[in-house]
This record gives structure tokens, C-alpha cells and sequence, in this order.
């Protein structure tokens, strides 16, 4: 991965700045110019903001001196590397200013080679930062990873111990947690879950930083990741977990659900912190993907294993019918209650398993002939994979779809029909960017639906037959030795070539190139 670094340009005279900021070819050091002031006081104040990984300041300067300015810098910001411009004749001034934490220094008038030699070590230090930085983030993430789980009081006091000297302090501080859980099947987005909580974290601390706070990631169950921070700092508050919720939508290409706990612990009580933050995670059931669930808001006192009655007859007599606007409204109302009075989720699973089996049981013993929607096994897992009660309801309206659609038509293998319409859509389509939403859209079904008879019809996932297609048209592809790899992968539907590889070889046991040369 290649690094940009951040400078910052300080210079009193106004034509020399621009000359720096616009004649020298930064890019091409891996370096990206943030910003430019005309004094020193002018400096401090952009950089307290910006924070910019150099700082390449003149030394002599109206208001505030060079040798000033990197004292404050250097004070509040300690892994900000200082560079100084000095001429001939101020040459005596470089060693105070190696004094005050400058790395190097430019004479004027400036040579691009002597600059690129000098931001080359420069470079080399600002590595060095970043490296210790984040073993110092990889600690902590773990340490907080142990204590949340560690039961041992002398193995806990020793971690928190560790932890008070990489933080440099030893006054207990007040810990908040956010859980954050991935709610997409990221595989249909040609990504790893591993690659799409990277991508979460790394976007986590852009934001932060943005909004200069300081904060830890730890790596929990797969898809979830939690944030702790230090609740003592200005702006964590309901409005700023809204704000990253709104980035993370806007931004990644997945979406994903925010538990915010609104309590505080010390290191000591960091486990009751993930207990109750888990605890707001499972709201996620009635609240659905995507949302930001604050603790303060879940209506605990609504949790009832008091089932409601269920106008069973009604929907058994509008099924019969054919009656197919009668029984989704039935079940959306039933469900919407169900929601609001928070039956507990077993309850919820329990139910809909078991109107399924009755009405099953007496719409066959009149239908013979009538197709069933799946054996009890398949039903189960259908149901109890759910995360969500928008997915129960969903799962119930696609059997009641499947059993009106298996009255209408008896002697009709309808899914045999969509199966080979959906293959055919593929097989025409693999080039382009396929996800289950637009297929599901062609063939007017359900997304969860089409997943499940496609599965039922066939015995593999439909993003298991469509990298199957992609990879015979690609193995097609590679005996063109005028094709390139990245080509290929583009002209069979892969935007990242990195995921392409390694489909290829997980599935053929070669790279693309291996595959190439053993034809």
C-alpha cells in the first residue's frame, strides 16, 4: 500500500509560497501539499486544525519566528515533523532549530534535488510514526479485546496496567462502546467480510480524525467490530453517532447497523459495557438494517412473550381463495403488531414456523397435487436464519406466494421456469455488475426467494453459478495470450482483479498466469 504524507508550506513571502506550493512536484515524493500560511501565527492556528504529517516553515517570519512556531507544534503535536528553509546567512539559526525537533532543512534559494533528498528521510520518520502508531492501536485494541472477555481479577489489573503506559496516564477514564455489525451479504459485492471491515475501519478513523477524536477498534464476532472511546472528550453525542451512521451509509458499500450503548465504565467494567451494548445490538430484530439504535430508546417494559392472537381462519379462507392482497395484508398488520409490543424473537420464530406447518398441512390434505413450499427442515433454517422480523414476514409472504402460486398453476413447475429465466439473465448478462436486488427485479420475485428456490432448483447459491459462468467465459479468455488479466477480469464482470485471482484459484487451483501457461 503506498502512503501519502501531508505537508504543510509556512513562508512570509507570498511569491516564494506559491512558487513551493505549485512549481515543486510534491506528488511525485508521495507527498500532497494541505495547506499554506504567510506567518507563524497564522500557522499554528490551520495546523492545530489540519495536523498535517510535515510542516516545512521559513524560519524568519513576521508575528511568529519559525523556531516558535515548531516549539508549539511540537508541543501539542509531537509526531509532526519539522523541515526549516534558511539561507546562507541564517545558517546559525539551524542548530536551535534542530534543538526544537526539526528532521532537516532547505537552503535557499531551493534545489529539487536537495528537496527530494530531504523528504526522503523525512519520509522515513514519518513511517516511523505511523508504525509505532499503529502497534500502539493494535495493543490497545487488544488489550481492550482481553479485558472484555478475561475473568481472571490479577490477569485484568496486569492488562490494565499495560494499557495506563501506552496511555501515558494512570487516572481512570470513562469508556463508551458502539457496536457496529455489517448487515450486507458482502460476497455479492465482490468482497471479503475480512475487506469490508477493513474498509470500516479504515473510514472510522478518517471521520474521527476529521473530527479529532480519539478512539479504539476492536475485532469481535465475525462482521462486527466495536468502537471505544473516551467519553470525557467534546462532541460524543447522539448527533455525532447519527453523523457516522449517515457517512457510513453514504459512502461504503455495504450498510451497516450502529448499537450505541449511552453508557459509560472504566477499563475494570469494560466487559458490562459489551454485555450491554449486545443487549442493543438485538434490537436490531425489530429496528431493521441500517439504523442507528441508541440504548436510551429501546422500550424494555414492551418485551412480552404474550403472543397475541392470530386471525388464523381469515388468512387459511383468503389462501384457499386465491386471495393473495387479502393475505399479505393480514400478515403485515399481524407482524406490525408483533413489532410494536416487542414479542421476544423465539416466540416470534416459534410462530411463524408453526402457522406455516398448519396451513401447509390442511391447503395439502384439500390439494394433493399442490406443490409443496419446502420440507420442514428447509422451513426451519428459512425461518430461523432470519436476523430481523421485516425477514420473518418476508419468509412467511414468499411460502404463502409459493403455496397460492403452486394452487394456480398444479401440473406447472413454475420455479423450473424462473430458474432457467434466471440462468438465462445470467448467461447474458455476466459482463455486467449483476446483484441479487436487480435479478430478483426481472423475474418479479422477492430477493430471499429467488435465492432459496434457485438454490432448491439447482443445489448452488446463485453467486455461486454466476462466478462458475464468469470463470469458464474467463478460462476461455486466457488461451488470447493478447488478453491481459485485469482485461479479462473486467470483461467478465470483476471491477477488483485482486477478488478475480483469487476466485480463480480457489477454484481451479492456479492463478490466471499458471492457468495460461499450462494450456
Amino acid at each position: 500500500m503506498i502512503i501519502i504524507y501531508s505537508i504543510f508550506l509556512v513562508d512570509d513571502e507570498e511569491i516564494e509560497l506559491e512558487m513551493m506550493r505549485d512549481i515543486i512536484r510534491w506528488e511525485e515524493m508521495g507527498i500532497y501539499v494541505v495547506g499554506t500560511a504567510v506567518n507563524g501565527k497564522d500557522a499554528l492556528e490551520k495546523i492545530q486544525v489540519i495536523q498535517p504529517d510535515i510542516v516545512l516553515t521559513d524560519i524568519q517570519m513576521p508575528m511568529m519566528n519559525g523556531i516558535e512556531l515548531a516549539k508549539q507544534v511540537t508541543a501539542q503535536f509531537d509526531w509532526i515533523k519539522i523541515v526549516f528553509l534558511t539561507g546562507h546567512d541564517e545558517f546559525t539559526y539551524v542548530k536551535t532549530a534542530l534543538n526544537v525537533g526539526a528532521v532537516g532543512y532547505l537552503l535557499k534559494p531551493l534545489d529539487l534535488d536537495e528537496i527530494a533528498g530531504v523528504m526522503i528521510k523525512v519520509k522515513e520518520k514519518c513511517e516511523e510514526v505511523r508504525l509505532k502508531n499503529t502497534s500502539i492501536r493494535v495493543t490497545k485494541s487488544n488489550i481492550f479485546k482481553e479485558l472484555i472477555y478475561e475473568k481472571n481479577k490479577t490477569r485484568k489489573e496486569n492488562l490494565i496496567e499495560s494499557f495506563h503506559r501506552l496511555e501515558r496516564r494512570t487516572e481512570p477514564t470513562q469508556y463508551t462502546m458502539v457496536l457496529i455489525r455489517i448487515d450486507d451479504h458482502v460476497e455479492e459485492r465482490e468482497m471479503f467480510i475480512e475487506d469490508a471491515l477493513n474498509q470500516l475501519r479504515v473510514f472510522t478513523g478518517q471521520f474521527c480524525n476529521e473530527y479529532q477524536i480519539d478512539w479504539n477498534d476492536v475485532s469481535l464476532r465475525e462482521g462486527e467490530m466495536a468502537i471505544l472511546i473516551d467519553a470525557t472528550q467534546e462532541g460524543i453525542n447522539r448527533s455525532f453517532w447519527i453523523e457516522i451512521g449517515q457517512a457510513y451509509q453514504q459512502s461504503l458499500p455495504f450498510t451497516v447497523t450502529l448499537a450505541v450503548s449511552e453508557r459509560y465504565d472504566v477499563l475494570q467494567d469494560i466487559h458490562l459495557l459489551y454485555d450491554h451494548s449486545k443487549k442493543v445490538l438485538e434490537e436490531l430484530f425489530y429496528s431493521g438494517f441500517g439504523e442507528v439504535i441508541f440504548a436510551g430508546d429501546i422500550q424494555a417494559n414492551f418485551d412480552s412473550d404474550q403472543i397475541p392472537p392470530f386471525p388464523e381462519s381469515e388468512l387459511f379462507e383468503a389462501v384457499k381463495k386465491l386471495e393473495e392482497e387479502h393475505v399479505f395484508l393480514v400478515v403485515h398488520e399481524y407482524f406490525m403488531r408483533l413489532n410494536l409490543l416487542r414479542i421476544r424473537k423465539k416466540y416470534i420464530y416459534d410462530w411463524a414456523l408453526d402457522v406455516i406447518d398448519r396451513l401447509q398441512d390442511q391447503i395439502g390434505n384439500q390439494n394433493t397435487e399442490m406443490g409443496s413450499a419446502g420440507t420442514r427442515g428447509e422451513l426451519f433454517h428459512s425461518i430461523y436464519d432470519c436476523n430481523t422480523i421485516q425477514e420473518i414476514e418476508e419468509v412467511v409472504v414468499q411460502i404463502l406466494t409459493h403455496m397460492i402460486d403452486s394452487m394456480k398453476d398444479r401440473f406447472t413447475d413454475r420455479n423450473e421456469k424462473l430458474v432457467h429465466q434466471i440462468k438465462s439473465i445470467i448467461q447474458h448478462t455476466y459482463h455486467e455488475q449483476i446483484t441479487i436486488t436487480g435479478l430478483s427485479s426481472q423475474v418479479y420475485l422477492s430477493p430471499n426467494y429467488m435465492r432459496s428456490i434457485f438454490k432448491e432448483k439447482t443445489g448452488v447459491t446463485i453467486h455461486e453459478y454466476l462466478t462458475k459462468i464468469r470463470l469458464e467465459k474467463a478460462k476461455k479468455m486466457l488461451g488470447d495470450a493478447s488478453l491481459k488479466v485485469q482485461d479479462i477480469a473486467q470483461k467478465v464482470g470483476y471491477e477488483s482483479t485482486s477478488y478475480f485471482i483469487s476466485l480463480f484459484l480457489k477454484s481451479q487451483g492456479v492463478t490466471p498466469n499458471e492457468y495460461r501457461k499450462n494450456q
